[in-house]
């Protein structure tokens, strides 16, 4: 199962080493080098020109066409990507773009590690667990600055912080395998919680009010509180757990023999998001085609709740998307903390960003 999640200027010399986050489940380090053995290596990019979403990627001979492996369907979490999208910002910079959702089921980095697709959202997290692995990936652009994961509970509960929940008796729903739930079971020892596996279902949680569930904070309490469900959303970063989220990568490779392209991607990436964050209302009802399952009103409320996780102070020095050697450091240690991986990567090594660039602020 695929773990859950979601103008710049750039020159040649502005793409630069730097860190990593986010929180996905590890993958078999076997089974991972047997996809890539089993997958032809980075020549082998699809030119479809239809997209996987129904959003047509105009074929002009001067387009190149580019796929960029969504790891879930359509949400506010990609609201950016799908604005530049509707807007022609990829179009204008070169790029027949072709949007692919994704789903609990689709092995998104093994996809853009094989060469498959040309980019691909992963979790900071995952991404340097898979470069151990073998994937060799680097980070180019990281939607959410602060960690959109957390722990819902009823507004009932009488939990008032996360290390209550978790060193109390409670029941909680989660996806044990992941990166945030690790750190949180080494910091908060203690308690005689009960875990019970986390399946997306709401109804379970709406009926049962002490129970507790992992969430990724624009979606399911928002869908909820639709429901007219109260509930309290504890942060991942509240227990010191604050990697980079829905972050793009590509390969090493791709990168080195299309400097330009990425640079032009990131470009249009970061101007999408900035016509997101404006106004996500236009975005939001294409995205509600692609999506029936999500209500418009998910959709617009989804949009708000996560705008400052996406900009803060920080990415108005750096730039939407905008990534820090110091922030790719600390999720490496914390990575090697929890076990996730044998051998600390040099944290330049995992990403490329200019923090004097003027993108998208």
């Amino acid at each position: 199962m695929e773990p859950r999640r979601r103008g710049v200027h750039y020159t040649q010399s502005m793409f630069h080493h730097a860190m990593f986050s986010s929180a996905p489940r590890s993958l078999s380090a076997l089974l991972f080098a047997a996809f890539i053995a089993l997958v032809p290596a980075c020549d082998q990019r699809s030119d479809d020109s239809g997209s996987a979403d129904g959003t047509a990627a105009a074929q002009k001979p001067s387009l190149r066409p580019i796929k960029l492996q969504l790891n879930w369907v359509a949400e506010p979490e990609f609201g950016g990507f799908y604005a530049a999208q509707e807007r022609g910002l990829f179009q204008s910079e070169g790029m027949a773009m072709e949007m692919v959702q994704g789903g609990p089921d689709v092995p998104t980095a093994q996809l853009v590690a094989s060469g498959k697709v040309d980019f691909a959202i992963v979790a900071g997290t995952q991404a340097i667990e898979l470069n151990e692995q073998g994937g060799d990936l680097v980070a180019i652009y990281a939607v959410f600055q602060s960690n959109p994961m957390g722990v819902m509970v009823h507004e009932s509960s009488p939990h008032q912080s996360l290390m209550a929940l978790w060193e109390s008796d409670s029941t909680l729903s989660i996806q044990d395998g992941l990166a945030d739930f690790k750190w949180l079971n080494a910091r908060f020892p203690g308690g005689k919680r009960k875990i019970v596996p986390y399946t997306s279902n709401l109804a379970q949680f709406a009926s049962q009010p002490t129970l507790a569930s992992q969430c990724f904070v624009p979606s399911e309490p928002v869908a909820l509180e639709l429901q007219g469900i109260k509930t309290r959303v504890f942060l991942m970063n509240e227990a010191g757990f604050d990697p980079y989220n829905c972050v793009v990568v590509t390969t090493r490779g791709f990168l080195k023999e299309n400097g330009d392209l990425c640079r032009r991607f990131v470009r249009a990436s970061a101007a999408g998001w900035r016509a997101y964050l404006n106004d996500a209302g236009p975005t939001n009802q294409a995205m509600a085609r692609l999506n029936p399952a999500m209500k418009i009103e998910a959709m617009d409320r989804g949009a708000v709740i996560q705008r400052p996780l996406i900009e803060n102070d920080e990415t108005k020095r750096i730039g939407l998307g905008g990534m820090r050697y110091a922030r790719w450091e600390e999720m490496v240690n914390q990575s090697a903390e929890l076990a996730l991986i044998k051998k600390k990567p040099d944290p330049q090594s995992l990403f490329f960003w200019d923090t004097e660039s003027g993108s998208a602020r």
